[in-house]
């Protein structure tokens, strides 16, 4: 898709993930076998935007050896808040001129299409920023939404600053926004830590802009879902479940069986044909490819595998191997490399 301005992406992943409890990067636990930053990467890069720059800062070595040469970094230290996220980004972005994302590293829902629309809305009605926000009743401990009497967003005030009014408000920030780069960066100097956690809120632009007159739009996204953050080990599990229902479906549509769709994980990439049948305990992952008329389990791995039509696979672990048709494998094989 082309847009009407230059778009690019800064991506805010410098957190430690303290509720995930580990000692990797709360954005390279893996999802469906990928980080979670390249799932918000890649709805970018599907959306048409080009420039991704990463902010990171947590253990930043590991997560550019990780992310690998795709990206742009920012690396951010110290970690002083949101605003000063953007702060350090804007450093590789001074000559940009165009429309800027700025979307949190931890929400792998969020899709192509979404992003479009933001884009879309902010680029046609020529706002200085359009932020997405959600109705949540009741509201979660999340930023909220401060408008006037005509309904003209005038402020986003953080839960731990909110008033007893404000924490009543439903309309919440997702923390995902476009802005007229030209416009938002020289607003950073201005962004002061005279708030609760003394930090720099990335969320206190949106009052300058207002204040100075600026307009602020906002694009409401029906399904939270799709604005979910990934902040636990709890988050991260229901994140697999919600995306293997979401695979499995799409299989089933295509003639693939499931006796019990729940008891199966299929990362993205895999491919089946019709008329397979895939039983409980099955994981299906890489590049992995199954043909026509297979079953395929109880209690089966296949890693980037290339199984042909006709085999009957169970028990077994199938990584990087091809598998002729009519085969049967198991119960407890182990094949490995072609």
């Amino acid at each position: 898709m082309s847009f009407k301005r230059p778009c690019a992406a800064v991506i805010l992943a410098a957190g430690k993930g303290v509720r995930m409890k580990s000692d990797l990067p709360k954005v390279l636990h893996p999802l469906m076998g990928k980080p979670l930053v390249t799932w918000v990467a890649r709805a970018c890069r599907k959306a048409g935007v080009e420039r991704v720059v990463l902010v990171i800062g947590h253990q930043a070595d590991q997560v550019r050896e990780t992310l690998g040469p795709d990206f742009e970094y920012a690396e951010q230290k110290p970690q002083l808040g949101t605003g000063h996220a953007l702060m350090t980004a804007a450093r590789q972005l001074k000559d940009f001129t165009g429309d800027l994302l700025v979307l949190v590293g931890d929400a792998p829902f969020l899709s192509a299409a979404v992003l479009k629309k933001l884009i879309r809305k902010h680029q046609t009605v020529s706002a200085a920023a359009t932020l997405m926000t959600v109705i949540l009743d009741p509201p979660p401990a999340y930023g909220r939404i401060v408008r006037d009497e005509q309904r003209r967003v005038l402020r986003i005030v953080e839960e731990r600053d909110a008033t007893s009014a404000e924490k009543r408000i439903t309309e919440v920030n997702t923390s995902h926004y476009c802005f007229d780069a030209q416009t938002v960066l020289p607003l950073l100097a201005s962004l002061s830590t005279d708030n609760d956690q003394g930090e720099y809120y990335l969320t206190d632009v949106i009052g300058l802009l207002s204040r100075n007159g600026k307009r602020l739009e906002t694009l409401s996204v029906a399904d939270p879902v799709t604005l979910m953050g990934i902040n636990s080990r709890s988050d991260l599990a229901e994140a697999h479940v919600l995306i293997t229902r979401h695979i499995v479906k799409k299989h089933m549509h295509s003639g693939v069986s499931f006796p019990n769709p729940e008891g199966v994980l299929i990362e993205p990439e895999v491919r089946i044909g019709p008329d397979t049948v895939i039983l409980p305990g099955t994981l299906l992952s890489g590049s992995t490819v199954i043909g026509r008329n297979c079953v395929i389990g109880p209690h089966t791995t296949c890693r980037s595998a290339r199984i042909g039509d006709g085999c009957r696979i169970e028990h077994a672990v199938i990584e990087d191997r091809r598998v002729p048709s009519g085969s049967t494998v198991g119960p407890f094989a182990f094949l490995s490399g072609e």
